[in-house]
């Protein structure tokens, strides 16, 4: 399954996001519910929480990466 960047803010308004962090690592298994990394917008954080549990297999979005609501961030298997 394939993590998103949340619709936690007003593209329009606010524009890209920069992936801040990663809390976990490729290979890591990872919690529902559990903050996976941080997006700064603007001067605000984006806790990015997983969906599902598993193993994140893939991060897709670097640190340092820009972002928008509805890109892939990465894939936990």
């Amino acid at each position: 399954m394939i993590i998103q960047v949340p619709n936690s803010w007003d593209f329009n308004k606010f524009g890209y996001g920069i992936v801040a962090d990663w809390y976990k690592k490729e290979g890591e298994s990872v919690k529902e519910g559990e903050i996976i990394c941080l997006i700064m917008v603007s001067k605000v954080r984006v806790e990015v929480k997983s969906n599902q549990s598993g193993k994140l297999v893939k991060i897709i979005a670097n640190k340092g990466t820009k972002v928008k609501p509805g890109d892939a961030l990465a894939e936990i298997e």
